[in-house]
């Protein structure tokens, strides 16, 4: 799915559900972890939190070794993307041909690529053509969702999982078969879907059955073999991260009315157990627009409250970054160059990576090192900054050729420092 009209849904289908969900507990009293005191970056102040802005760039052979660069080209026209790495450093694509006369979209083609070479799944099919949207990796087990709207304000799914050896894909869920309909508002944040190589975990929006709440935010699992049902992880919930053989989700008041309007939780779901994370404060129009995991590391960003229109662009508020490392409770907070509306957001074992997709304001890509408690700065791409993360590996969007060329994408291996 076109990465500009992916998020355009997202922020729409968040003030959509804001106003339209139901009732739910109140959530649990937040806990206080211990506060980093890591060097800041050149341009930070002394009494705040690191800055992107003043970023040193990553230099080549000191910071990141570059493995190879997939190519946007395919067959016949086509156009490959990449939807996420491999802790192998192999990349988890997708070919999308040019459509037939009369459609807008054609079927999307899930593969892996290598230092040498690409392998491609059976397709699979439908009476509609679909695209793919999302995916997510661990360890050689992927997964991922396609849509066959081309519509902001509805996303249609159906989610599919492939392991090694295999050669055609496991269907896990299909939104039709549970909501009877393909309109269906995209749920709220820029990730949906996330897995531990033996579950996944997406969010979904769903029809309550009430007249004066519309639509509900839920989280699904199943296991990627589809021996098991589908079920409900989490009820009013957004942005599942797979960490340590559970998920930490988020709960807010734009999914749950009955969360304090000024405050968001950030909860994990492991072995039948639900605990508190972290809380944090929101001022009004704040939001938690994305999150990632590891084993080691838990990361989101807190998008700002859009400027008036009349206001200039200076006066854009910006939006935050945080880090918790998972084993030692220690925190940062990141001040970005952006709102964070549209972050691109991706952990690794021992770093956090980002870009700001394909919204406006801070085009770079960027990379903190948590060991070190370094900032480092790995590129532009504007319009499609995006970032992949997946062990010490790490990908990022280069420069297309022109703007109606396809992106480029570097893959890495980082070098912890």
């Amino acid at each position: 799915m076109d990465h500009t009209v992916r998020l355009a849904a997202l922020a729409l289908a968040s003030l959509m559900l804001t106003a339209c969900q139901g009732s739910s507990e109140t959530p649990a009293a937040p806990t206080v972890g211990a506060t980093s005191t890591s060097p800041r970056v050149t341009g930070a102040s002394d009494s705040g939190p690191l800055a992107t802005r003043g970023a040193p760039t990553a230099v080549e052979g000191r910071d990141y070794t570059t493995l190879y660069t997939v190519d946007p080209r395919g067959s016949a026209g086509a156009r490959v993307g990449v939807r996420a790495i491999r802790e192998d450093g192999s990349a988890v694509i997708f070919n999308s041909p040019p459509p037939a006369s009369g459609e807008l979209i054609a079927q999307s083609q899930a593969g892996i690529q290598t230092v040498k070479s690409r392998t491609w799944l059976a397709p699979q099919t439908g009476a509609q053509p679909r695209q793919d949207a999302y995916a997510a990796a661990d360890g050689q087990s992927f997964v991922w969702l396609e849509t066959k709207s081309t519509d902001l304000f509805y996303l249609d799914w159906k989610v599919f999982a492939a392991r090694p050896g295999q050669a055609k894909p496991t269907l896990l869920g299909d939104s039709f078969d549970l909501t009877k309909t393909d309109k269906i508002p995209p749920p709220p944040g820029v990730k949906v879907i996330t897995t531990d190589g033996v579950h996944a975990w997406w969010t979904m929006t769903h029809q309550t059955g009430q007249k004066d709440v519309a639509w509900g935010v839920r989280i699904m699992v199943r296991d990627i073999a589809g021996r098991e049902p589908l079920t409900t992880a989490v009820e009013k919930a957004k942005l599942p991260a797979a960490t340590g053989g559970g998920i930490a989700y988020v709960r807010s008041r734009d999914v749950d009315p009955g969360a304090p309007a000024n405050r968001y939780d950030i909860r994990l779901r492991q072995a039948g157990a639900d605990t508190l994370v972290t809380s944090g404060q929101l001022v009004k129009d704040e939001q938690v627009s994305t999150m990632c995991a590891s084993d080691s590391l838990l990361a989101w960003a807190v998008r700002s409250a859009e400027a008036p229109a009349e206001a200039p662009a200076s006066a854009s508020p910006l939006g935050r970054l945080h880090v918790i490392d998972l084993a030692t409770k220690a925190k940062w907070t990141i001040a970005l160059d952006d709102s964070a509306g549209s972050l691109d957001l991706s952990c690794g074992d021992t770093f956090v990576a980002w870009g700001n997709g394909s919204g406006n304001g801070d085009p770079a890509q960027y990379a903190f090192d948590v060991p070190s408690g370094k900032l480092w700065k790995l590129g532009e791409s504007p319009g499609i900054s995006v970032v992949h993360a997946a062990g010490a590996m790490l990908g990022w969007t280069l420069p297309p050729v022109s703007a109606q060329d396809p992106a480029p994408i570097r893959i890495t291996k980082w070098h912890a420092r």
